[in-house]
């Protein structure tokens, strides 16, 4: 029966490792990281694009003229807007505007990001074929009193390789993303403890039929 009990729990943990979980990114992993590239989280990576990293921006750095909405910080004129003291851009010199953000696993579902722009801003998804599969697109709201957020996702039956967030000239910064995927540090969902639930009635129903 112990062996039994040992193989319920490896299938249990085979199956949440390999189907997509939810994720948030709130970039605070960043602070004290100002204008480092972005290559510590797990699961998604922010690619180099056009030859620019995606990188962190620290506001408690002082260095951009940023408002934090839920610490109720400004920096500078605070004419963006984001959570927390850190956030994620493209950095000053990357006029293009365009970033990648790959799913490792090439299995995302669904997407939603918050962002400050400039100008009109977009969030477009693409599948592993370079298919431009979901869409979504926000106008320009600088000094507002909250961020912008997009979601986009996926055709049932498709799945996101990589999404795509640009503007019109490298004027904007994003924050909190969320969406899914696997191999990513998930954050607890029903599933996730509906499954463990189950591995642990899968133990105690083992143990008994031993007594």
């Amino acid at each position: 029966m112990k062996k039994f009990s040992l193989l319920i729990m490896f299938v249990l943990f085979v199956f949440a490792a390999t189907t997509a979980q939810a994720f948030f990114i709130d970039f605070e992993s960043g602070f004290g990281k100002d204008q480092q590239a972005i290559d510590d989280i797990i699961g998604v990576t922010f690619e180099v694009t056009g030859g620019y990293d995606w990188i962190y921006g620290d506001s408690n750095s002082n260095n951009w003229n940023t408002k934090s909405i839920d610490l109720g910080l400004s920096w500078n004129g605070a004419y963006y807007q984001h959570y927390g003291y850190v956030f994620a851009f493209l950095g000053t010199d990357n006029n293009a505007g365009s970033g990648k953000i790959d799913f490792t696993n090439n299995d995302g579902t669904w997407f939603k990001t918050g962002y400050t722009s400039y100008s009109n801003f977009y969030l477009e998804g693409y599948d592993s074929s370079g298919n431009l599969i979901a869409s979504a697109s926000g106008s320009g709201n600088l000094n507002g009193s909250d961020m912008g957020w997009l979601m986009i996702t996926a055709p049932s039956g498709q799945f996101f390789d990589y999404v795509m967030v640009h503007d019109s000239g490298n004027y904007f910064l994003v924050d909190n993303m969320s969406g899914d995927a696997s191999g990513v540090n998930p954050i607890p969902e029903p599933a996730t403890l509906l499954l463990l639930g189950a591995g642990l009635v899968g133990v105690g129903i083992a143990r008994r039929f031993r007594k």
